[in-house]
């Protein structure tokens, strides 16, 4: 079970690191070219900058189904409802669908051991 959690870890890490919102360099180098005769001494960090978009990761919480959560943690769907249920584990509602934090089922899974 516990090799279920690290994975369940390192898979959220590696979409964490690809989703990291940034505008792409072309598009910034492009825009900065466009701008130039109107704003003398505009670079690419500056605009980054006064558009509120520096280069910076998001953190995107990755959510389970219900289905996916039992299968990791070896257990039957209603009993994944009823730790939601009972508040065991915490869930997120999105257009009416349950999804569960990784990050949840990884904290029960190490407090089990």
């Amino acid at each position: 079970m516990l090799l279920d959690a690290q994975a369940l870890l390192i898979s959220s890490y590696r979409r964490k690191q690809k989703m990291n919102n940034q505008i792409p360099e072309n598009i910034v180098t492009g825009v900065t070219a466009m701008l130039a005769p109107y704003c003398p001494g505009l670079t690419a960090e500056r605009l980054l900058s006064a558009i509120g978009r520096e280069k910076q990761e998001v953190e995107v919480e990755t959510l389970l189904t219900r289905r996916e959560a039992a299968e990791a943690l070896k257990v039957s769907i209603p009993t994944v409802d009823r730790c939601l249920r009972d508040g065991v584990l915490p869930k997120r509602r999105i257009r009416g669908t349950v999804r569960i934090p990784t990050k949840a089922l990884a904290k029960l899974i190490a407090d089990r051991h």
